[in-house]
């Protein structure tokens, strides 16, 4: 008997924390969607996650005012990373046109590394680059979908 009641109990409290849940509001989030198969998305997701650990790769290196660190680092992401040309067919324009401005300020970077840029100037390479970033998730952000 007490286990029923105790069973009871449980039933009833997840019935009426169920009744209780409100329904899911529409997200406040106005970046244009990008709807792309896993794979491609995923493809997506990682090209940018490279690009960070660039950046990364970049500062460690003016830190230690290593410009052929600097260089190795911005040429990971450079032209010759970008993602599946299929993706072109996919994407809006606006956020093609980030992506492959990204893509070249890194190579562009990598160049002013390599040519004996100082560490003011591959900065302001950096700060520009980074612009593309902050500018594109702010106006998109990649789903899965089909």
């Amino acid at each position: 008997m007490t286990s029923v009641l105790v069973l009871g109990m449980f039933t009833l409290a997840g019935m009426a924390g169920f009744a209780g849940t409100p329904p899911s509001e529409p997200s406040t989030d106005t970046r244009q969607r990008i709807t792309l198969p896993r794979a491609q998305r995923d493809k997506i997701l990682a090209e940018m996650r490279q690009m960070l650990g660039s950046i990364r790769g970049i500062l460690h290196g003016l830190a230690a005012n290593d410009m052929p660190t600097v260089e190795r680092a911005a040429r990971v992401s450079g032209m010759e990373r970008a993602a599946d040309p299929e993706l072109k067919k996919r994407v809006p324009e606006g956020f093609l046109k980030f992506g492959l401005q990204t893509h070249q300020g890194f190579d562009t970077l990598a160049d002013k590394a390599r040519a004996g840029g100082t560490r003011e100037e591959i900065i302001k390479e950096l700060a520009a680059l980074t612009n593309n970033c902050v500018g594109c998730h702010g106006a998109y952000r990649v789903v899965e979908g089909r």
